[in-house]
């Protein structure tokens, strides 16, 4: 029990290590020595556990979806029998979920537009989000809800533009609103797309 404990310490000491270095620093300056030493262990211990790099970032991405509360409720969303509530709980998620940690979602999308290695990570959850939503949209086409001209895939491709983190972060930062707030403006906008009453 200790030393599962002790484990899960160090994890978090080098996850809180690597999340500040990659805001801070970026990919390019993250640095396994610099974020073993922030976070009291080896070298040999944070490559022992990440393997390297691209590793410890798959990880920082994994934690950031462990900490928030969101993940789960966005796969319970779907399983509402309503499919305009099911929609609505999967925008509602979504937008919760960029709120969990605006600076390093930030730094990550920007990282994504010139780094392989990063783009890489952030695409595996890209399409998971985009999945979720293509799921929502579906469930509204199979109750005959989608408004004309709207297919599936436009009506998708609508959904994930107008929920995807620039765009939820631009609005969020005008308005002046965290983004937990921003369903109760999205939602009535994507009625354009589908009858959600």
């Amino acid at each position: 029990m200790q030393r599962a404990a002790g484990i899960e310490r160090t994890r978090r000491a080098v996850m809180d290590a690597a999340r500040r270095h990659l805001v801070e620093a970026g990919y390019h300056g993250l640095s396994m020595e610099r974020v073993a030493a922030e976070a009291g262990v080896t070298r040999v211990t944070v490559y022992r556990r990440f393997g390297s790099k691209p590793g410890l970032l798959e990880a920082v991405a994994d934690d950031l979806a462990g900490r928030s509360e969101v993940v789960p409720h966005l796969r319970e969303a779907l399983d509402r029998p309503d499919a305009p509530d099911a929609f609505r709980g999967t925008v509602t998620g979504i937008c919760r979920f960029w709120g969990t940690d605006p600076d390093l979602l930030r730094r990550l999308v920007s990282l994504a537009e010139v780094d392989p290695e990063v783009r890489d990570v952030i695409a595996g959850r890209e399409r998971w989000r985009l999945a979720q939503v293509t799921a929502a949209v579906e469930r509204l086409d199979g109750a005959g809800r989608l408004r004309p001209p709207f297919g599936v895939l436009e009506a998708s491709a609508a959904a994930a533009a107008v929920t995807s983190f620039p765009s939820c972060d631009a609005m969020a930062a005008d308005l002046g609103r965290p983004h937990a707030d921003l369903p109760v403006l999205l939602v009535p906008l994507l009625t354009s797309i589908a009858d959600l009453d």
